[in-house]
């Protein structure tokens, strides 16, 4: 009884043995990759609002580590007193290289719109509703973002990927242009709402466009660097 308890318990140890050797073998045929930079350049779409960049950063991130088709590094870690959005590339390429790290995730934000599609019916209210009418509200933005790894060791680009997504709010309201006891309360609340659907039409859309940029960087065939 006791051998047989033994023996199980020995061919126990021997597979979680073998499990974690081939766990620790998978871990180390990944392709290593740190994030470097996101460029969000000023241009002609609407302004992109501040810090975007790094949650870009952080977005993409996510979804690698998700993958599990890489073992990521934070290139903040790698070059820590640099600004966020904005790396030294050849510090960060030197830093990659000196712990290892084969790859180096470039991205930049190549669109970024938004649209406001409105219909409005106008009608008159009894009081305290001096002016009022139906409206109907769309309103639609849209990000686009490139990414591309580059090989640590030669510069070469070795695969690239695009992300586009839509973030859409519809809004339908009564009296939108009334005064309630003198106060422009429709103004007020059309203006909070406003910056409210904005910050979740971007949420959406940053997470669509990212998730399918990082979808196809951990389908392509990236190798395994050997040191």
């Amino acid at each position: 009884m006791n051998r047989r308890l033994i023996g199980a318990v020995l061919v126990g140890l021997i597979r979680v043995t073998v499990a974690t050797a081939a766990v620790a073998q998978d871990a180390q045929a990944r392709p290593s990759l740190a994030i470097a930079d996101v460029s969000v350049a000023p241009g002609s779409w609407t302004l992109p609002p501040p810090q975007l960049s790094s949650a870009i950063i952080d977005l993409m991130t996510n979804e690698l580590v998700a993958s599990q088709r890489f073992r990521v590094y934070d290139g903040q870690w790698l070059v820590p007193e640099q600004e966020a959005g904005h790396a030294d590339l050849e510090r960060l390429r030197a830093a990659a290289s000196e712990r290892g790290v084969d790859y180096l995730v470039l991205g930049s934000l190549t669109g970024f719109s938004s649209e406001n599609k409105k219909r409005r019916v106008g009608g008159i209210f009894p009081k305290p509703f001096l002016l009022g009418g139906y409206s109907r509200d769309q309103a639609q933005l849209k990000v686009s973002l490139s990414f591309r790894i580059v090989d640590v060791r030669t510069g070469e680009v070795v695969t690239t990927s695009l992300g586009e997504g839509v973030g859409v709010r519809k809004n339908r309201s009564l009296g939108g242009g009334g005064i309630v006891h003198g106060l422009p309360v429709g103004a007020l609340v059309g203006a909070a709402r406003a910056a409210f659907s904005r910050d979740a039409m971007l949420d959406d859309a940053l997470k669509q466009a990212i998730h399918n940029a990082a979808l196809a960087l951990a389908r392509a065939n990236i190798p395994t660097e050997r040191r």
